[in-house]
């Protein structure tokens, strides 16, 4: 019997047990070593709003706490102490929630979640007793402040927080005042004077505070009013400091290395990223000066200092410079950290507060070796952007033109290949290459530097040379050679081209000028083998002309003795064959085609002496003396049969004019081809009908002038005017007509040399040659040729 009574009894109470359990308007949990539920009462269940099966066996910490907080969470749960208490951080509630832990044995917890935002002041003391010493229990320091009387209370754990033994602990708001760090003083005195105004009901930041030795920690402080009076303002408000500072050191250091990795890839200099990091090791550990070196096989290659000051509300760091007399040393950090074989960063931080703890060195020592990795990484980034831009430089100062291609489009081109191609400046990037040069044939460019590109590497095998056709209508001699090359990951195509333009040009006159010569050689051998036979050409029909003469005078007296024998017979006869064959005019006829004939020869003889005169080369390369005036009238006759049936020739020849020395057969070259195109000049424009009638059968008119000039400087001058009033040239051009290969003319009735070998010979004489025109009314070339000039040997 007693022991069914002793049943009933612990049934009883197990029944009370469970009704209060059940009844707890706490939400209340009980978890296994793996903080796994077990358990949960009704109010639990409200709070998460989850029946009992579906909590059953959940991870409490990921039930109610955020990833980034969970560990923390867990470890503290997990200590083996019979009471705990720690406010809820990141949780995925919403609201200011505290846990309180109690350990029932080792395999069993208790957990218990109170939200602050429904704390009132209890009117029960007791009830308020209990709800301290609960708070009181875990990890956290308490304080209840009363805000219009400034007394405070500070639970024991907060006293032993900040270094103080409770019993010793001021329980006073003034005292708790000069604790407070005084960068932070000023937002604290604003914070309490909001929950005075009535502002705020609640709190969430972090301070900092003085420990009674100095130390300065971190800590979270979290707070809500609690009371109020009959105006409903705040008279009380109670919170919880919790000890961060481990972690806000760590925040720190992650801060401080992500600013200097966000210096390091901009334009910044060594000595900014070490000050930078400097500044955050003083700021990290406090101290009030320090330096930040680089030694080079022990001597210090780069060194920058900072100091702290006051300002206000807060510290300023000051550079370190000679006019600094830094105090005397009481306490020191020193770091040092491999950057290189031979060569160290050094981190030299003085005088804190207190003495320097582990977590200084800790989180200096992880800030200076992210710090290396920085530097190294910038002087890594440094080295590559130095050699980018070296190569670049190479690339872009290279005379050769240079092309990336990627399907046909141009990726990366330089400024040789611009100017080569005659493109504006930065117009090149993503144009189909067709769109920048072409080729006469019709061939696709891309296409050809493919398959040129597929040759091998060897560049004598794949080097071409090709004339091209620009978008601008210019043709160019241009050679190619291409490989394929990887570009931004993509298989493109490397294209160097090489303007062979000015070769060309040179290897054609040189063409040219063996040509000339050549056809001179030739002009003098076939004028010297037309000039003997002209000789006795010329005789002949001479002593012909006298025969004829004589012949003609007795024919005509023969005439007059058979006119008065007519009646003979024979005489008769005579007489009808002299009518017959109309002999009287025949020896009229012969006279006139005699002077003719004469004539002719003697113009053969002046056109082959002329050429002889042209075609005679130098066997002395120095500079003769010559009339100016002869080489001239030598060069118009050579010219004339180009001119003659649409122009006529006036000339005005200086009788003043000096000798000059010059290569006569170049001058009379240069005025030939100024005559020649002239008579171009004019035909074409008679061709175009714009000639008046008035004109006549030779509308064209070539105007040729010499005179003796002098400078301003004294310098005398041979000047040589040919003018026309021919077509003109359009203004367009007129800055290219002496270009090599230029020409207005139709392809292969001209070679566009002309202009340019005048040009050079010109120049050879160190003189000088002007163009005026006007379109559709003629051209007048000024030639000025120096009196004294000398030569290339040097004499005159």
């Amino acid at each position: 019997m007693e022991i069914s009574e002793a049943n009933d009894k612990v049934l009883n109470a197990k029944k009370e047990l469970e009704a209060a359990w059940d009844g707890n308007p706490l939400p209340s949990f009980v978890l296994n070593h793996d903080l796994k539920i077990l358990r949960c009462n009704a109010s639990a269940t409200e709070l998460f709003q989850k029946s009992f099966f579906q909590l059953l066996g959940k991870d409490f910490v990921e039930l109610i706490c955020k990833e980034e907080i969970q560990e923390e969470i867990r470890t503290s749960l997990s200590r083996k102490s019979d009471q705990s208490s720690f406010p809820v951080i990141l949780s995925f509630l919403e609201g200011t929630y505290q846990i309180l832990s109690q350990s029932i044995s080792l395999e069993r917890l208790v957990v218990y979640i109170i939200n602050l935002d429904t704390i009132r002041l209890p009117e029960n003391r007791t009830d308020e007793l209990r709800l301290k010493l609960a708070l009181e229990s875990g990890q956290s320091g308490v304080w209840d402040f009363s805000l219009r009387l400034g007394k405070a209370y500070f639970s024991p754990e907060y006293a032993r927080m900040l270094g103080f033994e409770p019993e010793h602990f001021p329980q006073n708001f003034s005292h708790w005042e000069t604790l407070v760090h005084w960068e932070d003083r000023e937002q604290i005195r604003a914070l309490f004077e909001n929950y005075l105004n009535g502002s705020i009901d609640s709190h969430d930041l972090e301070i900092r505070m003085y420990t009674r030795l100095g130390k300065t920690i971190w800590v979270w402080s979290r707070g809500k009013v609690v009371e109020r009076d009959e105006n409903d303002l705040p008279i009380r408000v109670i919170g919880t400091h919790i000890d961060i500072t481990e972690r806000k050191k760590t925040e720190i250091r992650t801060e401080a290395v992500i600013k200097i990795g966000q210096k390091s890839s901009r334009a910044e200099s060594e000595d900014n990223i070490l000050l930078l990091a400097l500044r955050y090791s003083l700021q990290l550990t406090e101290s009030n000066c320090g330096y930040v070196r680089i030694c080079r096989d022990g001597l210090i290659i780069s060194e920058s200092g900072l100091y702290t000051v006051r300002d206000q509300s807060a510290s300023v760091f000051m550079p370190l410079d000679s006019s600094f007399k830094l105090p005397r040393i009481i306490r020191e950090l020193p770091i040092k950290f491999n950057l290189k074989e031979n060569e160290t960063v050094e981190l030299i931080l003085y005088n804190k507060r207190t003495e320097y703890e582990g977590i200084d060195f800790k989180e200096v020592e992880l800030l200076g070796t992210e710090l290396v990795h920085i530097l190294i990484r910038k002087r890594t980034e440094d080295l590559l952007l130095t050699s980018e831009w070296n190569l670049q430089s190479i690339v872009e100062c290279s005379p050769n033109g240079i092309l990336i291609l990627f399907d046909g489009n141009i990726q990366f081109y330089n400024r040789s290949s611009e100017i080569l191609l005659s493109q504006s400046k930065n117009q090149m990037k993503n144009k189909k290459v067709s769109e920048v040069f072409g080729f006469l044939n019709g061939e696709d460019p891309f296409e050809f530097i493919q398959s040129l590109s597929n040759n091998g590497f060897a560049p004598d095998q794949n080097v071409v040379e090709r004339n091209i056709i620009l978008s601008n209508g210019q043709k160019k001699w241009v050679s190619f050679w291409a490989i394929e090359i990887i570009y931004n990951g993509e298989v493109s195509i490397l294209v160097y081209l090489n303007d062979l333009s000015k070769a060309k040009d040179t290897e054609m006159q040189l063409l040219q000028s063996e040509k000339l010569a050549t056809i001179g050689q030739l002009a003098a051998g076939v004028a010297h083998e037309i000039n003997n036979p002209m000789a006795f050409i010329s005789s002949n029909l001479e002593t012909m002309r006298r025969y004829h003469k004589q012949l003609h005078t007795i024919m005509e007296s023969v005439n007059l003795v058979l006119k008065k024998y007519q009646t003979d017979p024979t005489v008769l006869k005579i007489l009808t064959e002299w009518d017959r064959y109309d002999v009287t005019n025949v020896l009229l006829d012969t006279s006139d085609m005699l002077e003719e004939s004469i004539d002719g020869a003697s113009r053969v003889v002046e056109i082959v002496r002329n050429i002889k005169s042209f075609a005679h080369v130098n066997k002395e390369e120095s500079f003769v003396m010559c009339n100016l005036n002869e080489v001239i009238t030598s060069a118009i006759n050579i010219s004339h049969h180009n001119i003659k049936y649409d122009s006529v020739v006036e000339f005005s020849f200086a009788k003043d004019l000096p000798e000059i020395p010059c290569h006569p057969q170049e001058i009379g070259q240069v005025i030939i081809n100024l005559l020649v195109n002239a008579g171009h000049a004019i035909e074409e424009k008679k061709n175009h009908g714009l000639y008046s009638d008035i004109q006549g059968e030779k509308p064209g008119k070539i105007e040729v002038k010499t005179r003796y000039i002098s400078s301003e400087t004294n310098q005398q001058f041979a000047e040589i005017k040919i003018k026309d009033n021919g077509i003109g040239i359009s203004e367009d051009i007129q800055s290219r007509i002496f270009d090599p290969f230029f020409s207005t003319k139709e392809t292969g009735e001209g070679t566009g040399l002309g202009l340019s070998i005048s040009m050079d010979i010109i120049r050879k004489h160190k003189g000088k040659i002007d163009l005026e025109s006007i379109r559709c009314e003629g051209t007048t070339f000024s030639i000025l040729l120096p009196t004294n000039l000398e030569d290339e040997n040097g004499s005159e």
